[in-house]
């Protein structure tokens, strides 16, 4: 039975699947990343960007290696993204529906359905880029997958099965077709049932908003990159209570180019806040706890700059009320879907406290009266995806380097913190738990 007509019900399902994913934190066995390549293309027109050009990423490449090889040290079975698809494919032809699926997906690679690989469909395979018509005019045959490092946001592994991602950038839908077609056809992904599809839902949800706390409980970062309504509709589906948090104020989520710091320091959940061991996570501060609202160092900032003449008040009190809204939760019961008041007025780290949780922050002890600590610190820090980790196994995690206060303060708990260089890979805007989709955890 193909993987995408195999929509378990959630009755079947929680009753015969074996918890695939227990936490974000549990003993990482199996795990997808998509490596970049000096052969990848740089182009993209999607998004009507079309003359940003990327240099080929050797460096990249090789601090990718790098997290490969730490992920394999700790025991996982790392599966690249290309081998996955060379499966699919193989397996899609001998099916005969390679070819159908390829036309209705990606038409304009339809003449190589003959002998296209997964290198192909990655846009990696020279024979797909720089390709001229007959008047040696460039014609273009596929954007950039670049986006596909950061396998998280592709989909997300629950205990009993996946999510599947629907993402709101023009020039990342294909990434989330080509998600479905491995996990429809690669003889390794056959086991893993389908038990929600965003793109079938109509909504947007990106993984790097989702983290298992355990088998009954999903955060969910909304309003930015993930749709507020897929909140609800997920505690339904998987039968978890879901803790809705809040990345942005929108009631949906809406393509609008920003290149703000507050759109990247509030991307996804995954770039202020991970779990690291079984009662202690690390977060970005100010933002994720109540005490603070309307007085954090960078509304402070911004309203100070209100008063000068050239900066744009609008732009100004857009982004102090967009920071008023971030962190928030909103619980939503199992089964049901309905909101339980038992988290109103709590932010994200009231909440895990609240639950006995530690949280220890990025750049270390944090003062809220300190503008300085926060510009030369915090952002610093953050700018390096300092709470982006991965956890390899419960107080042991993969981190980028050049955040020494961050790893210290955890430390000190007794976490142990591996760091790789990954200065050519945190520009991108994602860390290790974004470059990670973790099938097997447990």
């Amino acid at each position: 039975m193909n993987r995408l007509t195999h929509r378990v019900p959630f009755e079947e399902a929680a009753v015969s699947a074996t918890p695939y994913v227990v936490s974000d934190i549990a003993p990482l066995r199996r795990v997808i990343v998509n490596a970049p390549s000096p052969a990848d293309y740089h182009l993209e027109v999607a998004t009507g960007n079309f003359l940003h050009y990327n240099p080929p990423p050797v460096a990249a490449a090789r601090q990718h290696g790098e997290l490969e090889r730490l992920l394999a040290a700790s025991g996982a079975e790392v599966l690249s993204m290309e081998r996955l698809l060379d499966e699919a494919i193989e397996e899609a032809r001998r099916k005969g529906q390679f070819a159908t699926w390829l036309r209705a997906a990606l038409p304009r690679l339809a003449p190589w359905a003959g002998s296209a690989t997964g290198a192909t469909l990655l846009a990696r395979a020279g024979h797909v880029q720089f390709q001229t018509d007959a008047e040696g005019v460039y014609r273009h045959i596929v954007d950039h997958r670049l986006g596909l490092a950061f396998t998280r946001d592709l989909a997300v592994m629950t205990p009993r099965g996946w999510i599947l991602g629907n993402f709101i950038s023009p020039s990342r839908r294909g990434e989330a077709s080509l998600m479905r077609f491995a996990a429809e056809f690669s003889p390794s992904l056959r086991e893993y049932p389908v038990l929600f599809d965003a793109l079938e839902a109509g909504l947007c949800l990106v993984g790097g908003d989702l983290q298992v706390v355990d088998e009954r409980t999903l955060l969910v970062g909304v309003g930015h990159c993930t749709d507020p309504r897929v909140a609800p509709l997920l505690a339904r589906r998987l039968d978890m209570d879901v803790i809705a948090v809040r990345m942005r104020g929108d009631s949906t989520v809406r393509w609008k180019p920003d290149d703000s710091v507050l759109a990247h320091m509030f991307l996804h959940l995954d770039s202020c806040f991970t779990r690291v061991d079984h009662k202690l996570a690390v977060a970005l501060p100010y933002f994720l706890e109540a005490g603070y609202a309307g007085r954090d160092p960078l509304t402070r900032f911004l309203k100070g700059l209100l008063v000068e003449p050239t900066v744009d008040a609008q732009q100004a009190d857009a982004a102090v009320a967009n920071l008023a809204g971030i962190g928030w939760v909103r619980r939503y019961r199992a089964g049901s879907g309905d909101v339980d008041d038992s988290c109103e007025g709590m932010k994200l780290v009231d909440l895990v406290r609240a639950w006995g949780w530690q949280v220890d922050f990025v750049g270390g002890a944090a003062d809220a009266l300190d503008l300085e600590h926060f510009f030369r610190v915090v952002l610093a820090e953050h700018d390096k995806q300092a709470s982006n980790l991965v956890a390899t196994a419960p107080g042991r995690v993969l981190a980028y380097a050049d955040a020494p206060r961050t790893h210290a303060a955890l430390q000190a708990r007794g976490v142990d913190v591996q760091a790789f260089d990954g200065r050519d890979l945190w520009p991108w805007w994602g860390g290790p738990h974004c470059l990670t989709l973790p099938l097997e955890r447990g």
